[in-house]
């Protein structure tokens, strides 16, 4: 398939040339309109929504998602995989996961290890969370019972030894990269962010540097399952129909590990710091809890010690978009603002530096 370079060069020909039966359904495209509604939101990816119009008429509109053209950022998705693991994830998983997520209706490979995805718009019964904003706690409780939902699914699954794109917390990739942009962070983080982010959070970003790597190791040590690893707001959507209902997208960085993880991210990226210091251990045992009445023999003191080793994996997301990020734009600033703050308060609120 012949990938366009961008999405604004989706155009009717392309679209009538390439998109599935279940898109076209016997029907025409004649125009096109594009929006750009990844800026400030995709760190890895062009994301675009195409708006389609058809002979008879009638209009619908799909997103499409391709490699993103920082070079910083891409050489490091490049060097990870990202992209080869999505398409993955949509031809191995998603057909078999109660997970609701849009459908793809192109998935594809292309030259230098670029990559396209056109899938369906969930604009248009779903709304999608703000990352700078931050959850609610009932939007909070319905991600977190989505979560473990599809974590007890793949729950030691022996599949997951079959997935060999899909990689653990410790693979060689992010060993070779990620203790690197955590340290590169650290200098940004005492001279410009030490009166930005919560007292005693430096402090436990310092003593973890020279430990990153040996906790890469122990937050590969199982128990595993499936996880997304970026359950962020801006990747969730929540039906407008006033149900629980939550559908999740990007799965770029999904990987074989603990499942505690996703509720660890979100509650300590997209959690409004005054909601999290009271309800993160509520929410984590709303997790664990829906975990054992799916028969799974996991115990409290596991669940709470994985959670903070968890959190502090996950600084270095933090110290990523301090230190190597471009950021991008306005919003793009705000979004790295959130996401630092909130989850170096996390790491003091929850006491993750007790497990150092």
């Amino acid at each position: 398939m012949n990938l366009p370079s961008a999405p604004t060069a989706i155009d009717s020909a392309w679209l009538n040339d390439n998109m599935p039966d279940a898109f076209l359904s016997g029907r025409t495209v004649t125009a096109v309109g594009h929006d750009n509604i990844g800026e400030g939101t995709g760190i890895f990816g062009e994301i675009g929504r195409v708006t389609v119009t058809f002979d008879d008429g009638s209009t619908d509109s799909v997103i499409a998602k391709m490699a993103c053209h920082e070079p910083a950022n891409l050489a490091i998705a490049q060097a990870l995989g990202i992209y080869e693991r999505e398409l993955n994830m949509f031809e191995h998983v998603m057909p078999r996961s109660g997970l609701t997520v849009p459908s793809a209706y192109v998935a594809e490979r292309g030259e230098g290890g670029t990559f396209l995805i056109v899938m369906e718009d969930l604009s248009h019964s779903w709304d999608v969370g703000d990352q700078i904003i931050g959850a609610t706690l009932s939007q909070a409780e319905a991600i977190v019972d989505a979560l473990a939902a599809f974590h007890a699914q793949w729950w030691q699954h022996p599949d997951l030894d079959t997935f060999e794109w899909l990689p653990r917390p410790d693979a060689p990739q992010y060993v070779a990269a990620v203790p690197g942009i955590y340290a590169a962070g650290l200098e940004p983080l005492q001279q410009n962010w030490a009166d930005r982010v919560a007292p005693g959070s430096v402090e436990i970003a310092l003593a973890l540097a020279p430990r990153f790597e040996e906790l890469m190791h122990r937050t590969a040590t199982g128990p595993e399952t499936l996880i997304h690893t970026d359950t962020r707001l801006d990747n969730i959507f929540f039906a407008r129909d006033g149900s629980d209902a939550v559908a999740f997208i990007d799965f770029q960085l999904a990987l074989r590990g603990r499942g505690v993880a996703d509720i660890s991210y979100l509650v300590g990226t997209s959690v409004p710091h005054e909601i999290a210091a009271v309800h993160w251990e509520a929410l984590l045992r709303r997790w664990h809890d829906a975990i054992v009445a799916a028969g799974i023999d996991y115990s409290w003191d596991d669940a709470l010690q994985h959670y903070r080793e968890a959190t502090l994996y996950y600084l270095s997301g933090a110290m990523s978009l301090i230190g190597t990020f471009d950021a991008g734009n306005e919003r793009g600033a705000a979004m790295v603002e959130a996401y630092a703050t909130r989850i170096l308060a996390h790491a003091v609120d929850t006491g993750a530096g007790e497990v150092l």
